[in-house]
């Protein structure tokens, strides 16, 4: 009796490759899974940054477009309501505006301008 293949229904977001583990078909996760099928989402890095001295996380909204980042930085305080020109680990750089604090890391900023009292003094000097 000849065995027919299980269809697996493609996605165009579940990961691919070595850097993020994926959901197995016995609900654990393994890189070994990302077959690049519906049911193998990622569930991101599964090897966290150890994070180390002093940080700070924020809630920032990039002032081109409204989108909000969680972020990140080791031994410098930003000002929340303040605006900075952000350098950051994903190449998402611009002017953001703190809106909070966050107490999570998340995406690391890498440096930050002087600060601004808004986003057109911002994006007007970067």
């Amino acid at each position: 009796m000849r065995r027919l293949k299980k269809f697996i229904t493609p996605s165009k977001i579940s990961p691919r490759g070595k850097r993020r583990a994926c959901l197995c078909e016995d609900n654990t996760y393994s890189i070994k899974c990302c077959d690049g099928s519906l049911r193998a989402q990622g569930i991101g890095r599964i090897n966290g940054e150890v994070l180390s001295g002093v940080w700070y996380g924020y809630t920032v909204q990039r002032c081109s477009n409204g989108h909000s980042h969680h972020v990140h930085m080791h031994d410098t305080e930003l000002t929340v309501g303040k605006t900075y020109y952000l350098t950051l680990e994903n190449n998402h750089n611009g002017c953001y505006t703190i809106t909070a604090e966050h107490h999570a890391e998340g995406i690391h900023i890498n440096s930050a301008s002087v600060s601004y009292d808004n986003c057109t003094d911002c994006e007007n000097a970067n």
